[in-house]
């Protein structure tokens, strides 16, 4: 059983409750009819809620009757309310229906089947008031919530509603936005466009969509997605548009930044000096940028969709084949390949190869950075060729460097030859004394059956004269037209191609050599210049020999000279100072100091050509280093100056020298007197040096050696440092004998800093070391103590 309705009466008359409630009992419905005759006892009843219809009496004594109405729609917006007039009050009626009231009723001519009726349709329209309101609520909030701006134009162009976010989108409340012209906000319009090209304005029943630039009240611009639904009335006429606004800015500056990049990204790839080639699934040709194309003689366009295959040799392609199926794998690798050009000549490419695939991990094909590497490959190929030629030609430099004989020379050379350049037959000919015959040296690979005939050849017929006589290299090869003498060497030494290379020396022919090929056709330009440059080798080697032999032959000659020289002059000296000794002993006065210096110049000359003979010893006779006892050697040299005054205490070990170390201490000491005097003393000291070696000093009191000559002073031919004495070679010759020995040798001042106080002259000596091999006692030769 339903509930009761409960209706309310707001007024006076009790006898009016009387009768509406005997109408409201004809409803057909339980009726519960609350009466209430002040205003605010009824608002009281209606705000504690139950009531659902408000039957207001608008001829109530307090007036008002309006504003009561809208107290009760603010207290219960969902309880209908009709209003009681009076009769003849319609304006009272119409100013509560437009307040709010559902509907009016004429107090006295209202039977229960009106009242009823208006009861029923009051809550039905309140009911429906409801709903509506609580669908443009919702509908209200949706809007105002949207992520997209929304915006109403009226078919002038003015706004008339925007949602909070087209308020961000432009900048503007709402409030501010209603009323002011679309055309203002779009960009470019300068604040008018005519309603016939305002996008919002256009008179169409149908959806648009577009994009727009609008400006924000800032100025900053926004670029949106538009989407207009027309506005129009139950006519059908035009009223402007709903339009939904989204602000796209962000993607389209992503978008615009993603232009860009490609636009550069394809700017590079394009610009690339290296080729890009992209290939599906299926290998075939998706994309090559222009330096690809330009490699191959084609087109970008040409290569697009055409098989990789196509533009391989056919020996290439298997490999091509197992190279993509490593793609499918996921294997990247770098490989050399190649390719066919339009025109049918080849290239050879360097490729990195890698393969690519989509988001979900699908292999779609390969993608390959390809470099032309025809050039360097024909760089390395021809580097390769010049080590080769190289390592030839160093081969026989090092046989020319090498060979102790002619003999020697030709033959190793000849091999080296034949062996490093793959080479089959090889003959050496050298000229005979009157140059009309070459004699062959050395052969290798030559058929026995052609030796006797080509043993010696008439070097004035022809070809032959073109290599021995106009000194040309002749290069024998088949060909259309060989003359019958050619044809008939190359059948008898049984070779296709044959090389005839000069050997010249001294810018004389001296002979050929010959190197043939039954493989080859032909010499390439790096052959023979490779030939040619060996034939210049072994005639240099050649020219060694024969300047060896001229150097032998006038080193022996010299020294026959030198030898006469010295002993025809020594002879001489012997005599002339024979008879100076004689004439000093006759003479007196002036004459005898006359007689003097001729017997000190005799002395002189034959310390000179005893010089000159130790030079020449020790240049030309080996080193025969050996013990020699060291304190003999300076005791002689002491014993050969009496009357010089020559400290020495002696030297208690062995170093390793020769016969020729008494000219050191000679040497010396004679300097020594000769520019110090006869009152020059002579200090001679031996002592450790580092345990190997010994240094040897010898010091004297003369008046020492500047110390801008204290380093050319050994030179060869370096006077004295007094002018006019010494001829320039005993000091040479002392150093040149230390260093023999292994030692080094040095000048100082006797005291340190006074080099007018005397020089010293300090070297060093290797000692004979004794082992444990060495006799037990552990004493040097002569039976005394070591040094140190």
């Amino acid at each position: 059983m339903s509930e009761p309705l409960r209706v309310l009466l707001i007024g006076e008359s009790p006898g009016d409750a009387r009768n509406i409630r005997e109408m409201l009992g004809a409803c057909g419905r339980e009726v519960e009819l609350m009466h209430r005759e002040r205003p605010g006892d009824g608002l009281a009843l209606v705000s504690e809620g139950g009531v659902e219809v408000v039957l207001l009496d608008l001829d109530h004594p307090d007036g008002g009757g309006t504003a009561l109405i809208d107290r009760l729609r603010r207290t219960a917006p969902d309880v209908p309310v009709i209003a009681l007039t009076a009769v003849g009050n319609d304006r009272a009626a119409l100013r509560a229906m437009q307040h709010g009231a559902q509907d009016y009723l004429v107090k006295g001519k209202t039977g229960a089947d009106l009242l009823c009726r208006a009861v029923r349709y009051a809550q039905e329209r309140m009911r429906a008031e409801v709903l509506l309101r609580h669908s443009e609520e919702t509908y209200r909030r949706l809007v105002e919530n949207l992520n997209e701006g929304v915006i109403a134009v009226d078919e002038t162009g003015f706004i008339t509603f925007a949602n909070p976010r087209m308020e961000e989108i432009l900048g503007l409340p709402a409030e501010r936005l209603v009323g002011l012209p679309i055309a203002g906000f779009i960009a470019g319009a300068g604040g008018t466009v005519p309603a016939a090209q305002n996008p919002f304005c256009r008179r169409t029943d149908q959806r648009q969509e577009f994009e727009l630039d609008f400006l924000r009240d800032d100025g900053s611009p926004v670029h949106a997605l538009v989407v207009t639904s027309p506005i129009v009335d139950a006519a059908g006429a035009f009223g402007g548009c709903l339009a939904g606004v989204l602000d796209i800015t962000g993607r389209k500056q992503a978008e615009e930044a993603l232009r860009q990049n490609e636009q550069k990204y394809r700017l590079v790839v394009e610009s690339l000096s290296e080729g890009i080639w992209v290939i599906d699934q299926n290998a075939c040709t998706s994309f090559v940028n222009p330096r690809m194309a330009e490699m191959l003689g084609y087109s970008p366009e040409e290569m697009t969709g055409r098989s990789i295959h196509s533009f391989l040799p056919a020996s290439h392609r298997a490999a091509m084949r197992d190279r993509l199926e490593r793609r499918r794998d996921g294997v990247r690798e770098q490989y050399e390949c190649e390719f066919t050009r339009k025109g049918g000549d080849t290239i050879t490419a360097l490729l990195i190869s890698s393969p690519f695939v989509d988001d979900a991990g699908e292999f779609q094909g390969s993608i390959a950075g390809v470099m032309d590497i025809t050039e360097r490959k024909r760089v390395e190929e021809e580097i390769r060729i010049r080590n080769e030629q190289l390592m030839v030609l160093n081969q026989v430099i090092s046989v020319s460097a090498a060979s102790l004989s002619l003999a020697e020379l030709l033959e190793e050379s000849l091999e080296k030859t034949l062996n490093l350049m793959g080479f089959h037959v090889g003959i050496v000919y050298m000229l005979d004394a009157e140059r009309k015959r070459a004699l062959l040296q050395h052969q290798r690979g030559m058929p026995p059956s052609c030796m006797p005939k080509n043993r010696v050849i008439k070097v004035h017929h022809w070809p032959f004269n073109f290599i021995f006589i106009a000194g040309q290299p002749r290069y024998i090869e088949r060909q259309a037209d060989l003359s019958s003498i050619e044809a008939t060497i190359l059948e008898e030494f049984d070779v296709s191609a044959l090389a005839c290379i000069p050997l010249v020396a001294e810018s004389v022919v001296v002979g050929a050599v010959y190197a043939g090929s039954r493989e080859k056709g032909s010499f390439s330009r790096e052959e023979r210049a490779l030939l040619e440059s060996i034939g210049k080798e072994i005639g240099s080697g050649i020219l060694k020999g024969m300047l060896h032999k001229k150097l032998e032959a006038a080193n022996r000659e010299a020294n026959l000279y030198l030898d006469i020289m010295t002993h025809d002059i020594k002879n001489a000296e012997n005599v002339s100072s024979l008879y100076a000794d004689l004439l000093i002993e006759m003479l007196e006065g002036e004459a005898a100091r006359y007689a003097k210096k001729i017997q000190s110049s005799i002395r002189k000359s034959a310390e000179i050509i005893g010089n000159v003979t130790t030079i020449r010893r020790i240049h030309h006779d080996a080193p025969d280093v050996g013990p020699v006892d060291l304190d003999a050697v300076i005791r002689e040299e002491v014993d050969a100056f009496p009357d010089v005054a020559i400290e020495f205490l002696g030297a208690r070990c062995p170093v390793w020298a020769d016969d020729l170390l008494c000219e050191v201490f000679s040497n010396l000491i004679r300097n020594a007197v000769r520019f110090g005097g006869q009152d020059v003393r002579i200090a001679i000291r031996v002592e450790d040096y580092d345990g190997e070696s010994v240094i040897v000093s010898v010091e004297d009191t003369g008046p020492g050696i500047p110390d801008p000559m204290k380093e050319s002073i050994f030179h060869r031919f370096e006077r004295g440092w007094a002018e006019g004495c010494g001829d320039g070679l005993g000091l040479f010759i002392v150093r040149t004998l230390i260093e023999r020995y292994g030692g080094t040798i040095r000048v100082e001042d006797r005291v340190e800093g006074r080099p007018d106080l005397g020089a010293a002259f300090r070297f060093t000596l290797r000692e004979v070391l004794h082992t444990a091999d060495d006799d037990d006692d552990g004493e040097c030769p002569g039976g005394e103590e070591e040094c140190g």
